[in-house]
């Protein structure tokens, strides 16, 4: 442990002082990084809960030292880790194409809980190192995510064409475009006397903004409607 820290681990006016500004600034500095790349959970939202977190593991604390409860004061630091859940599901959307966006968001907000929780208590150097480690993954790690590890992209098409319609049809010209396909359904629309198919297509690239020119399937001859979903 850090000698430095030691006189600061006890409630007093100094260290409550030093522990929101480190639930601050170290929620700060994760918020800043989500909120240059566009995520609904940004600087603000991250300092709130890390501040929230700290302030809860110190009423704990309070409550136990200064007024004799009884009972585990980490409980009330607890109901954070599983409460944080309903800001994580908030930040999670699903695109057009069908990708699923904000989960490394969502992961920053509850480790960010976490973290004010470590600061609140006096855990200091779990704190820092924990910070340390949380940039690591959200910005060096970034680019590794992007070249090697990302998954490839799902978009789905939907077609309104003759009865008569044959997928294969226009099968290769999707094919040369770099995308395969997972799954065709037959959709029924009553009084519809069309072919209406939803396909799913799954890229052969790993590609961040997958693409579809429509327009070359567009001038079959049987086909009176398609469209990405």
């Amino acid at each position: 442990m850090i000698g430095i820290f030691d006189p600061l681990r006890h409630m007093s006016v100094e260290s409550i002082a030093l522990r929101f500004v480190m639930a601050l600034v170290f929620g700060g500095l994760i918020g800043l990084e989500r909120g240059r790349r566009q995520q609904a959970a940004g600087l603000r939202t991250h300092m709130m809960v890390c501040i929230g977190a700290a302030s809860t593991m110190m009423v704990g604390e309070y409550a136990v030292f200064y007024y004799g409860m009884t009972g585990d004061m980490l409980r009330i630091g607890a109901q954070v880790v599983s409460g944080i859940g309903f800001l994580g599901a908030g930040s999670i959307i699903v695109t057009k194409q069908n990708r699923i966006r904000g989960l490394t968001t969502a992961a920053g907000l509850w480790a960010s809980a976490c973290m004010g929780l470590a600061i609140g208590i006096g855990f200091y150097e779990c704190a820092l190192i924990m910070m340390g480690a949380m940039l690591i993954v959200l910005v060096i790690l970034s680019g590794f995510d992007v070249k090697y590890v990302k998954s490839p992209a799902l978009i789905s098409l939907f077609v309104e064409a003759d009865p008569d319609f044959h997928f294969s049809a226009i099968l290769q010209e999707i094919k040369d475009q770099g995308w395969n396909v997972q799954e065709i359904r037959e959709l029924d629309f009553l009084g519809n006397n069309l072919l209406s198919l939803r396909v799913d297509l799954l890229s052969d690239e790993q590609v961040s903004k997958p693409h579809l020119d429509i327009s070359q399937l567009q001038r079959h001859d049987k086909i009176h409607y398609i469209n990405i979903l």
